[in-house]
């Protein structure tokens, strides 16, 4: 990538669980392919399966506006890498393949990490 901007979120807890959001947001590279590309981690694991639904990949497409930032999300690469860190992930589904965005705490946390990315770059 050219630039490359990290940023965490100060800890925060839901429910009483303790959890911390760590984001990374990269420009350009000759690898990456056109668009948004996230990558999902809980407690640093990646996360490889319905993506669509994931927390992560439902605030970079809808609550973030890329165009503030000078980016456009469509055309440019972006790359997104969100690790959402707790002593309990909220999966959603059996099989523990994503995060659900039904937990506010957790989503403004992820919208906090991710605009600070990109306010650096």
């Amino acid at each position: 990538p050219e630039y490359v901007a990290t940023a965490r979120d100060k800890p925060s807890a839901y429910e009483g669980h303790p959890f911390v959001v760590e984001c990374a947001v990269s420009l350009g590279g000759k690898d990456a392919k056109e668009g948004l590309n996230v990558f999902r981690f809980a407690n640093r694991i990646p996360l490889l399966f319905e993506a669509g639904a994931d927390v992560s990949t439902r605030v970079a497409t809808n609550k973030i506006k890329w165009s503030s930032y000078k980016m456009d999300y469509k055309r440019d690469k972006i790359g997104v890498f969100v690790s959402i860190v707790s002593t309990k992930i909220p999966y959603k589904g059996t099989g523990k393949e994503y995060i659900g965005d039904d937990i506010t705490e957790i989503s403004v946390s992820v919208k906090k990490a991710l605009q600070q990315c990109c306010q650096q770059l």
